[in-house]
């Protein structure tokens, strides 16, 4: 009787101190859980895309996110597809977000007539579809879509095309601005910061040229300190375009 008494005293004893042992584990694998969690929650989400591409730059382009572990969107044109196939390819294979910006990039072709910009989108996304294997929704219009991108024309590519129309609300102006990397900087980050405040998700249109080289790691390096997460857009995301458009 004895005997079994202290094997039950010494099998408590073994519980209590191995309960001290386990519970900081526990605690402290739930305090990491947690942070994450919050770390995530408070990120400061923001949208990259690159219009005109794919380019002769687009391999360097690609370096540079990936330097920074950054994600963006591509709205990419048809015929610079067919003739960029191998960055066309790797856009994919990273993960980017896909868009589409038509075949032409002329207002008056593109803008022709209610069906002209649906055939020009359409016939982006058979190259896309060749060249990678792969088609999406995503089109943003040349040179934004309004205020070509009239309600007819709209309802012909969103409503029987079915894609999703995105334009921006931060213009870089790299187009503008090729020489002066500066300016560029201070005003892409002026405008980021300016949207935030508002409570809106930033999306920002930059250029796949050479000319964008020079600014991107500076706005990856700054965007990544004050804590801001890249992200791609899709069909999931609610589009953000002059019209207010959200089809």
């Amino acid at each position: 009787m004895m005997l079994h008494i202290r094997k039950s005293i010494m099998v408590t004893l073994a519980i209590l101190l191995i309960i001290p042992l386990l519970l900081p584990q526990s605690v402290s694998a739930q305090s990491v859980s947690s942070k994450d969690r919050a770390s995530k929650a408070n990120a400061k989400i923001i949208y990259l895309t690159f219009d005109d591409g794919p380019t002769a730059h687009t391999g360097q382009l690609l370096d540079i996110l990936d330097q920074y572990n950054a994600k963006a969107t591509f709205f990419m044109l048809g015929p610079q597809m067919e003739k960029f196939q191998k960055a066309t390819k790797r856009i994919v294979a990273d993960g980017h977000g896909l868009g589409l910006h038509g075949v032409s990039h002329v207002p008056s072709k593109f803008y022709k007539s209610a069906y002209s910009g649906l055939k020009e989108m359409q016939q982006a996304n058979v190259s896309l579809n060749k060249v990678a294997g792969v088609k999406t929704s995503l089109v943003r219009t040349p040179y934004g879509s309004k205020p070509y991108l009239k309600p007819a024309f709209r309802n012909v590519l969103l409503g029987q095309g079915g894609f999703h129309l995105w334009d921006w609300n931060v213009d870089s102006e790299d187009w503008k601005y090729k020489q002066d990397h500066q300016k560029v900087y201070n005003s892409v980050m002026k405008q980021i910061h300016t949207v935030q405040k508002s409570g809106t998700t930033p999306v920002v249109l930059m250029h796949d040229q050479e000319a964008t080289l020079k600014v991107l790691p500076q706005v990856l390096k700054t965007l990544k300190a004050e804590g801001y997460r890249f992200e791609v857009l899709s069909k999931k995301v609610q589009p953000v375009n002059f019209w207010n458009d959200k089809r």
